[in-house]
């Protein structure tokens, strides 16, 4: 009796060691415990959701070895308090030996009006989880590499074009009171404008009585592709256009205030006009004229609705002929209910800068991970296949 107790207590001491072994299979089963075992990994792994991303720039913008940022290197708290970055847990640096290794970046920036620096070419090794970002907001004549070289090379594109990864526009357009980016966008919302005469801007009203002269146009760039040079001497015969700079004979320095105030004050319309005819290449010219009291002409390969509200701005592509380009402007400028009338967007929008480092910064955290593993072929193609030489309007 004595033993068959043994034997029955061995039994049953093995009988719970099998149902224990059991137990715990099915706790760590995904068909029965997946939202403990999501728990148990997130608690086990918390620098995995919050860890910092590294930026390393490997060439400077234009001599700039900053990028026009305001240190070397920049944390966290420096993507948070100085570039205003809703996600903001990366560091930035310039310097090649910020971290141990170049692999340790998660993501290399080459900026494309540079050629690779002849002491630092490119990284020898590339590690798996790097992301190597194409960075360029000049127009594709630019370009200082040999693009079909480069194929299979890059991540990312960081350019002024939408139809970039990370789009980096010279400016962006808020809304005034939900502080939404509106604009640049494919498709932006635009509120419509007042009918003329039913808005009133006593400043533009005011300015207005002082403008004497037509046209103004700050320009050191000449001669360009999109022949803008033939397009101003051809509006100079049916306005009065006074051209500053090495492209004119009047000079005005760069950085004097004093250039600015005279737009608002002597003259009624400035010259965007871009050295270029490409998809969405809209610069600091049309931006700086939107800043004060002047009425932008503009001249360019974007579609400018996906930058500007409508009747903020005169586009020269619309006009067949410089004649009737020259006939419009005579007319706004004749008319102080219409020439006001292209300000009405100020109580609607403002301007606002934001660096396409928060953007990257972002995408280096998102969860979706698309751009580590994708990569751009033939980005020769994608970059030149973007720009026409011939304007629609005839000079």
């Amino acid at each position: 009796m004595r033993l068959l107790s043994r034997r029955t207590l061995a039994l049953l001491l093995l009988l719970l060691c099998v149902i224990l072994i059991v137990f715990q299979k099915l706790k760590s089963s995904p068909l029965l415990n997946q939202y403990g075992i999501l728990r148990q990994y997130l608690v086990s792994n918390p620098a995995k959701q919050s860890a910092t991303r590294s930026i390393l720039i490997w060439s400077s913008f234009f001599g700039d070895e900053r990028w026009k940022l305001p240190f070397d290197t920049l944390g966290p708290q420096q993507f948070r308090d100085d570039l205003h970055c809703p996600v903001y847990q990366c560091e930035l640096s310039n310097r090649h030996d910020y971290l141990p290794s170049l692999e340790l970046y998660d993501a290399i920036v080459f900026h494309m009006a540079e050629p690779f620096p002849l002491t630092a070419a490119f990284p020898l090794h590339r590690s798996p989880h790097q992301t190597y970002v194409f960075a360029l907001l000049e127009p594709p004549g630019e370009t200082k590499h040999r693009l079909s070289d480069e194929q299979n090379f890059y991540n990312l594109t960081m350019s002024y074009r939408l139809d970039s990864d990370i789009v980096w526009p010279y400016a962006q357009l808020l809304d005034a009171q939900t502080g939404a980016v509106v604009a640049p966008n494919s498709h932006p919302y635009w509120r419509q404008p007042p009918a003329i005469g039913s808005w009133n801007d006593s400043t533009v009203r005011r300015l207005w009585q002082t403008k004497k002269r037509m046209a103004a146009w700050f320009v050191s760039h000449c001669p360009t592709l999109s022949q803008r040079e033939k397009l101003a001497a051809a509006l100079q015969h049916h306005i009065e256009l006074d051209i500053y700079g090495s492209c004119g004979t009047l000079q005005c320095s760069r950085g004097d205030p004093r250039c600015d105030e005279m737009l608002d004050t002597d003259y009624m319309f400035y010259l965007a006009f871009e050295n270029s005819l490409c998809v969405d290449y809209v610069t600091e010219k049309l931006y700086g004229a939107l800043r004060r009291h002047i009425v932008p002409v503009v001249f360019g390969g974007a579609n400018y609705t996906r930058f500007l509200p409508p009747h903020s701005y005169i586009d020269a592509e619309h006009f067949e002929s410089v004649e009737k380009l020259a006939e419009h402007m005579r007319y706004v400028a004749s008319n102080v209910e219409e020439y006001m009338s292209y300000f009405w967007w100020r109580q609607h929008y403002k301007l606002a800068d934001r660096s396409p480092f928060c953007e990257l910064c972002e995408q280096l955290h998102s969860t979706r991970l698309t751009h580590k593993t994708q990569f751009y072929g033939d980005i020769q193609d994608w970059w030149f296949n973007s720009c026409r030489l011939v304007p629609h309007i005839h000079f």
